[in-house]
C-alpha cells in the first residue's frame, strides 16, 4: 500500500488551540493507557470507545474467458472423463460425452464447460452403463460433476427408464441426483414419481421423494 505524506505547516493559530488543549489532550491518553492496563482513573469510569472498524478496499472481480468450439458435418464434441482405482490402480471410463457444441467459462483455477444437446454415457465400476440426452449439459473441472438440464431423458441397461428436469452426476461419488417431475419405470412395469431422486447408475438402488432428500 502506497502511504502519502502532508508537509504542510500548521497555521499559527491552530498551534495556539493545540498548546492551550495539549493539557487535556495528555489527560485522555493517560486515561487510554490505565483502561488498557485494567485500572481506571478516580471519579472517571467511562469506557474507552471502540476504534472504527477496518472497512478492506473493494477487490475486483475476475471476469471469465470464453472458449467457445463448434462440430461441423458429422463430427462431434467429445469428452472423456476416465478414473484410476485407488486399489487396483486401473484406469477405466466413468463417463464419455458427445455434443453438437460446447463453450467454457473460466475465472481463475475454475472451470465451467456448457455442452449443447449432449448425449452422455455413463459407465460404473463394474461397466454398467446409462445413456442420458438433454438440451444442455455442464461439467465442473474442479469435482468434475455434469448437471444435465432442460428435461432429460435416461436409460439404464435393464431397461429402467427415468425422467427429469434436471440431473447431476456427482464425479466423486459416482452417485446421481435429479430434480423436477421426477420419473422412473422400472422393466416390471413399475413407475415411481417424485420430486427428488438420489441413487445409483444402473437405477438398481435409488431413492425418490417428494422433499430433498
Amino acid at each position: 500500500m502506497t502511504r502519502i505524506r502532508s508537509s504542510r505547516r500548521l497555521r499559527p493559530s491552530l498551534r495556539r488551540r493545540l498548546a492551550e488543549h495539549g493539557v487535556a489532550v495528555a489527560l485522555r491518553a493517560g486515561v487510554a493507557v490505565l483502561a488498557a492496563c485494567g485500572g481506571s482513573p478516580a471519579g472517571n469510569t467511562a469506557a474507552t470507545p471502540s476504534p472504527a472498524p477496518f472497512t478492506p478496499m473493494p477487490v475486483a472481480t475476475a471476469e471469465p474467458v470464453h472458449i467457445e468450439t463448434n462440430g461441423s458435418g458429422d463430427k462431434y464434441i467429445t469428452v472423456v472423463q476416465r478414473l484410476t482405482d485407488p486399489a487396483t490402480k486401473r484406469t477405466r471410463t466413468a463417463y464419455a460425452l458427445r455434443a453438437i457444441s460446447s463453450q467454457a467459462d473460466i475465472v481463475g483455477t475454475r472451470s465451467v464447460v456448457t455442452f449443447d444437446r449432449p448425449h452422455i454415457i455413463f459407465r460404473d465400476r463394474q461397466s454398467k452403463e446409462l445413456v442420458a440426452d438433454s438440451p444442455e449439459a455442464k461439467i465442473t473441472q474442479q469435482d468434475k460433476s455434469v448437471l444435465m438440464s432442460g428435461g432429460v431423458r435416461a436409460r439404464a441397461e435393464d431397461g429402467s427408464v427415468l425422467t427429469c428436469d434436471t440431473l447431476r452426476y456427482d464425479g466423486r461419488t459416482e452417485k446421481l441426483h435429479g430434480q423436477g417431475h421426477v420419473s422412473l419405470s422400472g422393466p416390471n412395469e413399475l413407475t415411481l414419481t417424485g420430486n427428488y431422486l438420489e441413487g445409483d447408475i444402473r437405477l438398481d438402488n435409488v431413492r425418490i421423494a417428494q422433499h430433498p432428500l
